[in-house]
């Protein structure tokens, strides 16, 4: 497991660097791995975050930002990991501001935990714990790579992704879209291998069958209403598992 920890209090960053290393030694017994790198800002943070499993997040002396808004950053960068917040114990678990309480938001995240401040080591080791459990049972994630700016997501968020120009413009279950670099074929060879929610009709697009919210002659509806055409072996493959 890797841990980015990011707090812009450096004493209280040492100390949940200390905690940390002893619950290493923990998991080292259990036959595991436990690594951690430390931040003292988000811009730092949010540089390489792909590669963390846990993030532990308490950011209030920083202007223009918060831990709240950290953990935003993240999910909007495509990061699926859990996002633990720290607060200080005796003030309670912190509300969540109302600007990000939307159902894409953090307040309906269900991989946003909390941790009190001063840490309690069996507090900790039961966060590890349970973090651990959802590395366990984690869905790789499919990288798209724009022009500008990369994006890391599961293929269930995919509902389908149709050439764009040269590039490939992919619709997210969200509503939103993202361009990426690359065409519709290599985008396809990237998924199919692990996931056989997705089919290729055409060289122009390729669609989740799992969005499908209506297939009637040649034609698949999709949830957010898009047609797209199927025909031939396809058509029949996709018949088949939706049957299933």
């Amino acid at each position: 497991m890797h841990i980015a920890i990011c707090d812009d209090n450096i004493a209280d960053r040492k100390q949940t660097e200390r905690l940390i290393k002893r619950e290493a030694d923990k998991v080292i017994s259990r036959g595991g791995t436990l690594y951690f790198e430390s931040f003292g800002n988000c811009e730092s943070l949010l540089f390489t975050p792909m590669q963390y499993d846990l993030f532990i997040i308490d950011v209030r002396n920083t202007p223009g930002t918060n831990s709240f808004e950290t953990a935003e950053k993240l999910r909007d960068k495509g990061v699926g990991s859990p996002i633990c917040i720290m607060y200080m114990r005796d003030e309670g678990i912190p509300c969540i501001p109302d600007h990000l309480s939307d159902e894409n938001r953090c307040a309906d995240d269900p991989g946003l935990l909390f941790l009190a401040k001063p840490v309690r080591p069996e507090e900790l080791s039961s966060l590890i714990s349970r973090v651990e459990q959802i590395c366990e049972s984690k869905e790789s994630q499919i990288e798209l790579r724009g022009e500008f700016d990369t994006l890391y997501v599961s293929p269930g968020d995919i509902l389908y992704a149709e050439r764009s120009g040269l590039h490939t413009l992919v619709t997210l279950s969200t509503g939103k879209t993202f361009e990426t670099s690359s065409d519709v074929s290599t985008l396809f060879d990237e998924i199919k291998e692990e996931h056989l929610s997705f089919v290729m009709p055409s060289v122009n697009y390729l669609i989740n069958i799992d969005h499908i919210a209506s297939l009637r002659f040649h034609t698949a509806q999709m949830k957010d209403n898009r047609c797209f055409k199927i025909g031939g072996q396809i058509l029949k493959y996709v018949k088949a598992y939706l049957s299933d």
